[in-house]
């Protein structure tokens, strides 16, 4: 690879000026002219009919604008299910869903308001638990749900509430346990944990009183997908509908699809062409927007004496909550790759997604994989303490390499998986000895990057020389921005300072499929390199103009100029090319995109696709806890996460996203859960009551990056966002069965869950 100027350089982030001044506006600060308060009136049942909406009192409060309810807005919206109402039709499905709305003059008038709203309803049975919602003798928390609209790959169950039934088989699994001389079969369990994102969720939206068109402000990390599912619900053309970004303050998946801009939307098509805000609380962002899936995991395999993996049969039941959301594609993501990143020959899942009584579950950073690793990951370390096998060697043994076909009949490339778990273990010493009540272990994974999806870009330079990228990826705290901003100065060896990167808006900013699935380095920095280039060939063809008489052959750009390759005297400035030709207001665009269309299906019956993914991820994480076993408390001592990112773009960006991903992985696995009492309304919905993972809390993190390139991306980058929440617990998980030799199943490792389970007590759910 030829020596590179600013890609594979730890550059400074390029919008940290704003952000660390203050002078940066995220969408919960931005106020607009003329604009209006929203407030909304909650849900108090988990699932009911409603038999009535008295707005009266709440319309005639001077003040209020505007009073809207389900009736008033019949839309229904979603994704891959289109099952959610902008506000509760008829009847609510969790504690906390919207069921009307006030638009005021100020924040306080419109609170009073709700406050008068009075609804009445008529209780049905609510079901907490995806098993419990998917019996036989279950009745349906979606009545119509055969009628709904639904993606062509949704394949529904045979039972009440399963919104999506997933199968995986490969080989003859039954045969397989048969010839295995070990067969081992386990549950583990994943509660529902809230993204705890800085940032509350919030949205503007306002309505053109002569024309109609909408215009939504939202710190939503895929406006083009919001934008089309907005469209969709209203039947109105896409082109009707713009979506302006703010800059977010943190979502992991939260702030995708559509959220409160409904809510938002509902409020201002009833205020003559006013804008409406409408922000949630942080105890209102708990209740009423979204979780991670909680789930339940059963898994047998079998496995040969010398260790060699042989069979493995898997049943998962991942809690939907009320509505869809992802939860369709999250089973069928997250359930895929639940066997691990192990060669089985035979291998059978079967996973379902059931709607609940909860708050809503959607994608959450790592998109189901997880809450498949915390079990997988256990069972690999039981399936090692059986064969008397080190669980390292017993891994090595087993997991994926270049070459290798998987269980869902994909031939796999750029493999960076065992240089993952030797680096990992070697930075714990892992052979080492330790000391007495501290306990050592690890865990791996792999992590698909979704195909099918489309990215474009441009990249424009002006007549002052300064570079501007438009490209529709969301800066959501990865650091996005400064990542492509490296890739078009790489491109055109202009200096990084004359790279500015444009807000992102619908009108003007060339489509991207979606800020998610660790895509945005891939896809987004492929067709900026794309655009960057096509920039340069057309700087090149029109050098000759302002530099005299000259090939565009024998010219070459650095550092913002283009020169003659043999006389490098001989040169002159981007800016003079761009104002020769086009003019001093004018400006030169290149444009390109990356569109991975060659994705194949999964057979909806065996789960086998040649081609399922754009590409993969691979890490390992390693650690050292200590565990008082007295009190049952968890110390993590060291933490080695190592993660292959095909190429560091930018070193220091990669090293954030590992250290901060191992972070949040380990409030998974010690912290973080969701309570809920018999009603299911949530007992812990803010920070005073749900434990974070803190500064005090977290090791230092060896944040170990692993070059296996890539051939088709940009320099031969992957992504590396989502991976690495995903190896805390296992991790963690094993190391604490290590240290106390006693194994636990269920997240999160509470002392008190710790504590009973060393004393062999039952603890009653904790």
């Amino acid at each position: 690879m030829p020596d590179l100027k600013y890609v594979g350089q730890s550059v400074t982030r390029v919008d940290s000026g704003g952000k660390v001044s203050g002078a940066a506006v995220y969408g919960y600060d931005l106020v607009l002219p003329e604009m209006l308060y929203g407030k909304v009136v909650f849900s108090d049942r988990a699932h009911a009919r409603i038999t009535d909406i008295d707005t009266r009192l709440a319309e005639s409060h001077p003040g209020v604008i505007a009073v809207v309810t389900g009736r008033d807005v019949t839309y229904i919206h979603g994704e891959t299910v289109q099952d959610t109402p902008f506000l509760a039709i008829d009847k609510v499905r969790f504690i906390g869903e919207p069921v009307a709305a006030v638009a005021a003059i100020d924040e306080d008038t419109a609170q009073a308001a709700a406050a008068l709203i009075e609804v009445t309803y008529e209780d049905l049975p609510a079901y907490l638990s995806p098993i419990d919602a998917c019996q036989p003798d279950s009745i349906a928390i979606h009545e119509d749900y055969d009628s709904y609209r639904k993606a062509d790959f949704v394949s529904p169950g045979k039972t009440p509430n399963v919104l999506e039934h997933f199968k995986l088989h490969t080989g003859d699994v039954e045969t397989g346990f048969a010839e295995s001389d070990i067969v081992l079969e386990e549950t583990y369990t994943v509660p529902s944990i809230s993204h705890a994102a800085m940032e509350p969720h919030s949205a503007h939206a306002q309505v053109d009183s002569d024309t109609g068109r909408i215009t939504i402000w939202s710190p939503n990390d895929a406006p083009f997908r919001a934008r089309e599912e907005l469209a969709m619900a209203l039947d109105r053309p896409v082109g009707d509908i713009r979506f302006i970004n703010p800059l977010q303050g943190g979502g992991f998946g939260a702030k995708g699809g559509l959220k409160l801009e409904p809510v938002a939307l509902a409020l201002a098509m009833h205020t003559h062409g006013r804008p409406v805000r409408v922000k949630y609380s942080r105890e209102e962002t708990f209740r009423s927007t979204l979780t991670r899936h909680e789930a339940v995991v059963t898994i047998k395999s079998g496995v040969m004496s010398d260790g060699t993996l042989h069979a493995r049969r898997m049943e998962i039941y991942w809690g939907s909550g009320a509505y869809n959301e992802k939860s369709a594609t999250v089973c069928i993501r997250g359930s895929q790759f639940a066997p691990g990143p192990y060669r089985i020959p035979n291998v059978s899942v079967n996973a379902y997604s059931v709607y609940t009584n909860k708050p809503v579950s959607g994608a959450f950073r790592g998109y189901g994989i997880p809450q498949g690793t915390w079990a997988c990951e256990q069972h690999t370390d039981e399936l090692a303490t059986r064969l008397a096998m080190d669980p390292l060697e017993f891994r090595m043994k087993n997991v994926f390499t270049e070459g290798d076909v998987s269980y869902w009949g994909e031939e796999l490339e750029a493999v960076g998986l065992k240089e993952c778990l030797a680096k990992a273990s070697a930075a714990l010493e892992w052979a080492a000895p330790r000391s007495e009540g501290v306990g050592r272990g690890l865990a791996c994974m792999i992590k698909p990057t979704k195909i099918g999806t489309e990215s474009a870009a441009a990249v424009t330079i002006d007549s002052d020389g300064n570079v501007t990228v438009l490209a529709g990826t969301v800066e959501i705290g990865q650091g996005c921005n400064t990542i492509q901003s490296q890739i078009a100065a790489e491109e055109l060896d202009v200096p990084i300072e004359r790279v500015n990167y444009a807000p992102l808006d619908t009108d003007v900013t060339p489509f991207d499929s979606s800020t998610t699935s660790s895509r945005s380095t891939y896809h987004v920095g492929n067709a900026v390199r794309r655009a960057a280039a096509e920039l340069r060939e057309k700087l090149l063809e029109y050098a000759p103009v302002a530099i005299g008489n000259c090939d565009p052959a024998d010219l070459r750009l650095h550092d913002g100029l283009v020169s003659l390759q043999d006389n490098p005297d001989r040169a002159c400035t981007l800016a003079e090319i761009v104002t020769r030709a086009v003019g001093s207001d004018g400006v030169l665009r290149g444009e390109g995109e990356c569109a991975r269309n060659d994705g194949i299906e999964l057979d909806l019956e065996t789960g086998q696709s040649p081609r399922a993914a754009a590409y993969y991820m691979y890490g390992a994480h390693a650690v050292d806890v200590e565990v008082d076993k007295e009190t049952g408390i968890v110390t993590l001592l060291r933490m080695a996460a190592a993660h292959d990112v095909g190429k560091a773009i930018n070193p220091l960006t990669c090293a954030g996203q590992i250290e901060g991903g191992a972070v949040m992985g380990v409030g998974a696995a010690l912290y973080e859960t969701l309570v809920y009492d018999e009603q299911g309304n949530i007992k812990n919905p803010s920070f005073l009551d749900y434990h974070l993972v803190t500064s005090a809390d977290a090791p230092d993190v060896a944040a170990i990056v692993v070059e296996e390139p890539l051939n088709h991306g940009p320099w031969g980058a992957k992504g590396v966002g989502e991976p690495p929440v995903a190896l805390g617990p296992a991790a963690i998980g094993n190391a604490v069965a290590n240290a106390t030799q006693t194994r636990i199943r269920d997240l999160p490792l509470s002392p008190e869950r710790v504590y009973w389970a060393i004393n062999g007590t039952p603890s009653n759910g904790d």
